[in-house]
């Protein structure tokens, strides 16, 4: 999990806390801190990034007003319930918001340059995905027009220490093709669109 951290002099959110390691990490740094942000933003998504927490100046009237439930439910549950648990929902919002309280913390939303980030690393990924499936299947060799073969197929099984397996460049390329497919089904259509325009 990752946390945005709000330099309170500048007002910039550019910092990031890696909470599994406490450590810190500059935004767009190049260094590894970040690359393994941008890297666990693509593969778990932005729900593993928390906004930065900032104070926002409220009165406790203002707060408690927000959180009460509108007077016609309050009525209702005076009507169903008795004024006691009535009451016991309005103190446990009083206790929440005490009379001492002067701002409340919230979280802000995620910078839009945390959404840039996995952006370009979801036109970087599909790029590279699709340059993958360019390439020419190992067991398939590249055929000229005239149906002889410009570079010769794959044994699809050979011989490794006297057992007989399916060859590994194979396996390997078959795995690679099928993980750049799973990556180019997963891009984003509006990723797809800013490649291709």
């Amino acid at each position: 999990m990752y946390k945005i951290i709000r330099d309170e002099f500048s007002k910039s959110e550019n910092t990031i806390h890696r909470i599994s390691t406490n450590t810190f990490i500059a935004a767009f740094s190049g260094s590894e801190g970040w690359e393994q942000f941008v890297n666990d933003i693509y593969t778990n998504g932005l729900g593993i990034v928390e906004g930065a927490d900032y104070v926002g100046v409220t009165a406790y009237t203002d707060a408690r007003a927000e959180e009460y439930p509108p007077i016609k439910d309050q009525l209702d549950k005076i009507y169903h319930s008795g004024i006691d648990a009535w009451k016991a929902d309005i103190k446990a919002v009083k206790d929440k918001y005490p009379k001492t309280q002067v701002g409340i913390t919230s979280i802000a939303p995620i910078p839009d340059w945390v959404n840039t980030a996995l952006f370009d690393k979801q036109k970087v990924e599909y790029i590279r995905a699709k340059e993958r499936l360019e390439r020419y299947e190992l067991s398939a060799g590249v055929k000229n027009e005239d149906g002889t073969y410009a570079v010769e197929p794959l044994p699809i099984s050979v011989e490794i220490q006297g057992d007989r397996m399916r060859n590994p460049l194979i396996v390997r390329d078959e795995e690679e093709r099928e993980a750049a497919q799973k990556t180019i089904t997963q891009t984003p259509q509006a990723v797809i669109d800013s490649i291709n325009t």
